[in-house]
């Protein structure tokens, strides 16, 4: 392990720990930021690693966290409570969280004299009106697409860090990753909850839509390769397929035995049945199983050329079977799905 200390803000989260392991595996000595630090033995349980607290929009906590860093990644942001909330207007708090809190880490970053930064953006701020294939130099994503509060977020950030890297000179270059999916991921978050519902036996009806898919491993790696070979204000387009979610769910389906979605609705239908399950959640007091924004990324499902972070950084994709085993694996393996233990267990390693 080297001595070079490199700070990962978000470093508890799904994406964040992966960067951890792999830099650990690179021979870096990684410093998971974190407002709770302790989740960092859920996280990457067994791994001996540093751990500090720091809050996006805490200056001095990143400050003091960011201390002896040569580099960072910005990766933590606010997501999965505008998708699975069941009131899911965040629009301030997503500004506060996603652009003043980033523009604070990289100032922080900057004032302890790190020269080199990687953000973690989003796909979906390259949707196009026109249904075309996207790259990172096609036009940003016009509201009449989608303008919920994460998106409109993250396109709020790309110029705001921009300008903050001309001004200053740190070399920031940027990742526009797809959803995650692999080991470890986000029971309760935005295709958890599908995938799960689909190893339970609980999804009779699925949005017949396709979802930008990407393994979180990969995208960890995409990160690496950015700040040890991109070029500085470079983007990053990192996602391994648009996948259809018929395909998603029948493969889940064949791997496990269970039954997959009996229809396959239209988006306008889907959405209906969305904003249904929201009002009885709301009366309830309870989550929605499923919400409008989640199913507004699906419905556009908007195709990407990656070929920049291939040629440039030398970036590879997993084939989706076996991220999505692994990703099946990873949930029965925390007690999730037990009916199917001596299915998964004895056959996914």
């Amino acid at each position: 392990m080297t001595k070079e200390k490199v700070a990962v803000i978000g470093g508890t989260g799904f994406l964040g720990s992966h960067i951890v392991l792999q830099l650990l595996e690179a021979g870096y000595t990684p410093i998971a930021i974190a407002r709770r630090p302790e989740r960092i033995a859920e996280a990457l349980p067994g791994v001996e690693v540093e751990v500090r607290y720091g809050d996006l929009v805490e200056i001095d906590s990143l400050r003091s966290a960011l201390k002896g860093c040569t580099k960072v990644f910005c990766v933590a942001a606010m997501m999965q409570e505008i998708y699975t909330s069941r009131s899911p207007n965040h629009r301030e708090d997503a500004i506060r969280t996603n652009v003043q809190g980033t523009l604070n880490a990289l100032r922080a970053a900057a004032e302890q004299g790190i020269r080199r930064a990687v953000v973690t953006s989003t796909s979906a701020t390259r949707y196009q009106v026109d249904g075309s294939v996207a790259t990172e130099d096609s036009p940003p994503t016009d509201p009449s697409i989608i303008d919920d509060a994460y998106v409109h977020s993250k396109l709020r950030e790309h110029p705001a860090v921009a300008a903050f890297a001309r001004e200053t000179g740190l070399e920031v270059m940027t990742i526009l990753p797809g959803g995650f999916f692999g080991p470890g991921m986000v029971a309760d978050g935005m295709m958890g909850r599908g995938v799960l519902d689909i190893m339970n036996g609980r999804m009779p009806v699925s949005l017949d839509g396709a979802f930008q898919f990407t393994d979180v491993r990969d995208v960890a790696r995409a990160h690496i390769l950015a700040m040890e070979r991109g070029a500085p204000g470079r983007d990053y387009l990192v996602v391994a397929t648009t996948l259809p979610l018929r395909d998603l769910f029948g493969t889940i389906s064949r791997m496990t035995g269970m039954p997959e979605p009996r229809l396959y609705l239209p988006g306008g239908l889907m959405m209906g049945v969305a904003y249904a399950t929201e009002l009885i959640a709301g009366l309830r007091g309870a989550a929605p199983t499923i919400t409008r924004g989640m199913l507004k990324h699906t419905a556009i499902g908007q195709r990407f050329d990656c070929s920049r972070a291939q040629q440039d950084l030398g970036l590879t994709f997993r084939p989706v079977e076996t991220t999505l085993r692994d990703t099946v694996v990873s949930l029965v393996e925390r007690g999730l799905a037990p009916h199917l233990e001596e299915r998964m267990l004895a056959t996914g390693k």
